[in-house]
């Protein structure tokens, strides 16, 4: 299955570059440093794109592996990092058996896919202990403005956008297709305007579940 997201490796990097995506790469990582699994343990990266958060989660402590249905995106991870295992292969049907990683997590992976709702049916089928997710809430200004046709040129104008709620749940549902017992939930995001600290605003979030 092909997903939608048309940026190249260099295009996506690039942007992290600029000032502007240095301080939003600051403020997401900022975020995953707080909400990630303190215990670390083995961690699939799906849809790891360029590997600027999957190089981010190895050097938290995680043994990490990347998967991207790009072998661009492969081969740019590779460039950054030999040592990480790397797959090329379909967050919807992932080649890996029940339980192989003790955690995974999709970052801005869903916006961009046929069908969500199978890449975390099969996240917390490969996932024995917890998954999570980073996506681009809806009711943010910026994501607002994203969205926004007659800007044109935006690579998100052809995803979707998610609120708390809907990932929660697909994600509880997705637990329980799996046999999953959820017993934990935490939440969080970043980038909020004008200092309003709510997460109902951020520009970009980060929903965890364990699992039993």
């Amino acid at each position: 299955m092909k997903t939608t997201f048309p940026i190249s490796p260099q295009a996506y990097d690039n942007w992290f570059a600029t000032p502007r995506g240095k301080r939003v790469l600051e403020e997401e990582k900022k975020l995953f440093s707080k909400l990630m699994w303190e215990g670390r343990g083995s961690l699939l990266d799906i849809g790891c794109g360029t590997g600027i958060f999957t190089t981010f989660f190895k050097g938290m402590g995680f043994s990490v592996t990347g998967l991207d249905l790009s072998l661009d995106m492969i081969l740019c991870v590779r460039t950054k990092d030999p040592q990480i295992p790397l797959v090329l292969g379909d967050a919807q049907l992932l080649p890996f058996g029940k339980d192989l990683f003790q955690y995974a997590i999709l970052v801005t992976v869903l916006e961009f896919l046929p069908h969500p709702f199978f890449a975390l049916v099969e996240a917390t089928r490969v996932a024995s202990r917890g998954v999570g997710v980073a996506f681009l809430p809806p009711w943010a200004p910026m994501n607002v403005k994203r969205r926004l046709p007659f800007l044109g040129g935006s690579v998100f104008q052809k995803g979707r956008f998610f609120s708390f709620s809907s990932i929660f749940s697909m994600l509880e549902e997705t637990c329980v297709i799996n046999g999953r017992r959820v017993i934990r939930r935490k939440k969080g995001g970043c980038l909020y305007p004008l200092g309003i600290k709510r997460d109902f605003w951020a520009n970009f979030a980060l929903v965890r579940v364990d699992y039993e």
